[in-house]
This record gives structure tokens, sequence and C-alpha cells, in this order.
């Protein structure tokens, strides 16, 4: 009689627990992936070359310089005074790595004082945005 049970047809059936996790999976895979390439910024610049140029890794903070010398936090118009303040609240929570991208056709002024702004709110770690 035991040996008729397993010999039964069983209907087939589909599980969908594990197909869901899957699926939220992937979903949250992609997401990540996609928030990766998204440029935060939102500044159109175009960045100048250097032979030299070596890949960092990733700054903290960027601060960009606009083709009018406007500077520029978190996509955000920024003052120099308001942003040397914002950067020493964020230095003394954590070591911040500074990184200055600006466009190529801005004058070496506007880049040094964006500079002056972090140096001003103690950050030792900065950079200058370029490509190879």
């Amino acid at each position: 009689m035991s040996r008729t049970r397993y010999l039964d047809a069983r209907e087939p059936r589909i599980e969908i627990v594990p197909m869901i996790d899957i699926m939220m999976f992937l979903l949250i895979f992609f997401m990540v992936t996609m928030l990766k390439m998204i440029d935060t910024s939102g500044i159109k610049i175009n960045v100048p070359q250097a032979a030299t140029a070596a890949a960092l890794p990733k700054a903290t903070v960027t601060i960009t310089v606009d083709k009018s010398g406007e500077l520029f936090f978190e996509g955000q118009p920024a003052a120099a005074d308001a942003l040397t303040q914002t950067l020493k609240a964020r230095a003394a929570q954590a070591k911040l790595e500074v990184l200055v991208a600006s466009d190529k056709d801005v004058p070496l002024q506007s880049v040094l004082r964006a500079m002056d702004v972090a140096r001003a709110a103690g950050v030792e770690d900065l950079g200058i945005a370029a490509k190879r």
C-alpha cells in the first residue's frame, strides 16, 4: 500500500517564493548599480586633460567650479564663507577628502579660491579632477 503512494502522479507546481526572492535581489542589484552610474552634481563642466592623471579613490566631497567661476557644493551654489563652515562641520565628524572639479576654461584664480576654501576648513586631502 505504501508503494502506491509514491507512484501516484502529482500535479506539477511552480514555487513562487524563490522566484520573488530572486526578483527582489535583481531589483536591488540594478538599483544600486544605476545609482553609481548617475552623476550626482548635475553641473556640466569639461574637465581638463593631463597626461599623468591617476585614478584616485572616490572623494568624500566634491567642490565644483563652473565656467563663470561660481562654487557649487552638492549641486547647489555656495558662497565661500558658507562652504568653509559646512566643510568644517563635516571635517569635525569624519576625515574629509575633497576633490575640486572645474571646467578647463576656468581661470586658475577660481580654482585656487576653491582650494583655499577647503584648506580654511582644515582639509588636508585635496585633489584636482582631470581626465587622461
